[in-house]
């Protein structure tokens, strides 16, 4: 009996690919998905049509049937060519509105597919989870993402989030995979969600410096890497190319992703304590007053250098504000407040918002205690904590808002199951050890 239940405590506890016990962990990853399809389709269909921001997701949507329309990447104004978002939403839009029209029919389609890619991010929470402390890591984490309301809310939204989230956190899990195996399969994951997580958001396009950091860690073997990494940016160039050459034919110079960071970094410059005088919509209305009948897209720029400007007067009249503002006040209105706007599952919205700062703790002192006692799996953990290092200190620099942290949150919450599973794994190996104890005595 006794040794059934360690073999048991054992399967769930540390990681293994070739156990089968009653618990059978290979189940595990069915059940996340199965629980996050069926929390998010029940929110779905319940709400149907009326869950929407009447804001970016209606400026997607209707990007994409003017795409269809006229052919032309628009945003703004169907004549205008807008380099204000990356291509994969419209795209992605425009070829379920293709088939099904974007009549009510067609939209509720595209949200299913949005649903769809919120339990894939779930079920990438669980791999993370399982590769780094085991499968009952990975199945604490898939479930809280799972269940983690603000997530199911924008899962059954038209926004960029939910297959930003499904290919970063893939990303990470080939990544890690990729670390162990070496193999030009998991390479080439990698490398393919790192593109689809590009065509849907800039902020990734440097995030190949922290997986670099990561598997020179792991000891990757150099050869290796600099041949995959080669084969890997060809990749790049050659899926980016069309859109290089569209920006260039259409406004005349070089434009590697998007042009939307200018009203987002001014934005930042109003967020935190001791920022310089003034207010957004006054600097909005003052250049485009001086500017009259000013493209967006060109805005846009002069809006960035604004923001520069006022981010080089901040920096030389209260420096410790700024610093203070940049690295603790703005990281906080990231992480500590939901995107949760409208009551969805009974969940109030100020319950939620109480309960938001717990689950951050939570998850942030599991992934300090995988640090501790992940044995073998350290590096993981810190690759881990550099990635949502990396985003924090990106969204931070600009506008500072929950829902840019969220398509993350499944990461940050999979720490609690690493954080569970690893006092588990240390407890089972001492009760292990005190029942060896006696039979060594006799």
């Amino acid at each position: 009996m006794t040794g059934t239940l360690w073999r048991s405590w054992r399967a769930v506890c540390l990681p293994s690919r070739d156990q089968t016990t009653s618990w059978d962990p290979r189940l595990w990853p069915v059940a996340v998905l199965a629980l996050a399809f069926a929390v998010r389709m029940y929110v779905l269909l319940h709400h149907r049509l009326s869950l929407t921001l009447h804001s970016d997701d209606t400026g997607y949507m209707q990007s994409a049937i003017w795409l269809l329309q006229y052919g032309r990447f628009a945003y703004y104004d169907p004549t205008e060519p807008t380099v204000h978002m990356m291509p994969g939403i419209t795209l992605l839009l425009a070829a379920v509105f293709a088939i099904l029209g974007w009549g009510p029919l067609g939209v509720m389609a595209a949200k299913a597919v949005m649903v769809c890619f919120g339990c894939l991010a779930c079920l990438a929470a669980y791999g993370i989870g399982r590769e780094i402390a085991g499968p009952l890591a990975g199945l604490v984490g898939g479930v809280l993402a799972a269940l983690y309301v603000p997530g199911v809310l924008t899962d059954t939204l038209l926004l960029t989030e939910p297959p930003f989230s499904a290919f970063a956190l893939g990303l990470v899990y080939w990544t890690i995979r990729w670390a162990r195996t070496h193999r030009h399969r998991t390479a080439a994951a990698a490398v393919g969600c790192y593109l689809g997580a590009l065509l849907f958001r800039p902020t990734i396009a440097l995030y190949p410096l922290v997986m670099g950091v990561y598997l020179l860690a792991r000891r990757c073997p150099v050869h290796r890497l600099l041949r995959q990494g080669a084969a890997a940016a060809l990749v790049v160039v050659l899926v980016l190319s069309p859109w290089w050459a569209r920006n260039y034919e259409t406004f005349h110079r070089f434009i590697p992703l998007t042009n939307g960071s200018g009203d987002p970094l001014l934005l930042g410059t109003f967020q935190g304590e001791g920022y310089p005088p003034g207010s957004y919509q006054e600097i909005v209305a003052s250049l485009k007053l001086d500017n009259p009948g000013i493209h967006p897209d060109e805005l846009m720029q002069l809006e960035q250098q604004v923001a520069e400007q006022r981010m080089h007067t901040w920096w030389q009249q209260d420096r410790a504000a700024m610093i203070r503002s940049y690295a603790w006040l703005k990281p906080q209105l990231l992480w500590l407040r939901p995107f949760y706007w409208r009551q969805i599952l009974t969940v109030h919205i100020q319950q939620m918002w109480n309960w938001q700062p717990r689950l951050v703790d939570a998850s942030l002192i599991g992934w300090g205690i995988g640090l501790l006692l992940a044995r073998g799996r350290r590096r993981e953990v810190a690759f881990v904590l550099g990635t949502l290092l990396y985003f924090t200190i990106l969204y931070s620099v600009y506008f500072a808002y929950a829902r840019y942290s969220e398509p993350f949150m499944p990461l940050l919450l999979t720490g609690v199951g690493v954080g569970l599973s690893s006092l588990l794994r240390v407890a089972a190996k001492g009760w292990q050890q005190r029942r060896r104890r006696p039979l060594a005595a006799r």
